[in-house]
C-alpha cells in the first residue's frame, strides 16, 4: 500500500502510531529503496578492467539491489499487516 490509499483505511487501525508518523516512516522506507537502486544502477557506468574492481562493483550493487528490495518489501509489509489488523473503534 502507498500513501497515495485513503487514510480513511488505516485510521480505524491506528492504536499507537498516528498517521503522520505512519506516513513519515512509509515514505523514509521508500526513498531508502529509490537511493540503493539508483546508486546500484550508476555503478553500471564505471568501467574498468582490472577484475578485483569489477568484483568489488558487482557485490557493492549486489548489496544495494538487496536493500532496495528489502526496505521495498518491509514498507509494503507494514502496510499490508496494518490493514489486515481488526479495527478499532475510536470514542471520541
Amino acid at each position: 500500500m502507498s500513501i497515495t490509499e485513503p487514510l480513511e483505511v488505516l485510521e480505524p487501525r491506528l492504536v499507537a502510531v498516528d498517521t503522520y508518523t505512519l506516513c513519515h516512516v512509509d515514505d523514509y522506507i521508500q526513498d531508502v529503496s529509490n537511493d540503493c537502486e539508483s546508486l546500484a544502477y550508476a555503478l553500471n557506468l564505471i568501467e574498468t578492467s582490472d577484475p578485483a574492481s569489477k568484483g568489488v562493483i558487482v557485490a557493492v550493487r549486489s548489496a544495494l539491489l538487496a536493500h532496495s528490495e528489502h526496505a521495498s518489501k518491509m514498507s509494503a509489509d507494514i502496510m499490508g499487516n496494518l490493514i489486515t489488523q481488526d479495527e478499532v473503534s475510536i470514542n471520541e
